[in-house]
């Protein structure tokens, strides 16, 4: 089944994902491939990418127990903490995922931004839990990813979860 992602939407295909185990081989992933600014992160060797029509990048596990969203988005304006908390709100919303109950600062490669953890019930009515991140990379661009996983995912599978957000960067680096 080939998953069509739309800016915010990109978070519904998400939640369809289902759930099992990876391998530790790896790969680089840089998106876009030319440009800057981009997302680079190391992946295991038997997960996959889709790029969808709306410049996003889907990364998947082999075993679609997991996955990552990515995207980039330019404003005319400089985006103030308001608008990306209006921007989380909506995004979890079109996702069927919770409101966020909290949102957690975070940096990558420099970039300041906020988490905002959250879970979603899939069509086969297995828990997702859900972690969408907007970094500001300056005063007019934002970097959007989400993680996705099974809520019943084993430790080993959080720990290669973890990996992969701990290889992301952020180009050009600050």
């Amino acid at each position: 089944m080939k998953i069509k992602l739309g800016s915010l939407s990109i978070l519904v295909a998400l939640c369809a994902v289902s759930f099992a185990a990876q391998p530790a081989v790896a790969k680089d992933v840089r998106f876009p491939a030319t440009g800057n600014p981009a997302f680079s992160l190391r992946i295991p060797d038997d997960w996959t990418t889709e790029e969808g029509d709306d410049d996003s990048l889907l990364v998947a596990s082999g075993d679609h127990s997991m996955a990552f969203t990515l995207m980039l988005e330019t404003g005319d304006a400089p985006w103030d903490d308001d608008t990306i908390d209006e921007i989380a709100t909506v995004a979890l919303k079109v996702a069927k995922a919770a409101p966020p109950k909290r949102k957690d600062a975070v940096s990558i490669s420099g970039c300041p931004g906020f988490s905002y953890p959250s879970a979603a019930t899939n069509d086969a009515g297995d828990v997702v839990r859900l972690t969408l991140y907007i970094l500001r990379i300056d005063k007019t661009r934002l970097a959007l990813f989400s993680r996705i996983e099974a809520a019943d995912n084993s430790p080993a599978q959080r720990k290669i979860a973890e990996a992969v957000l701990g290889s992301m960067k952020i180009s050009p680096p600050r």
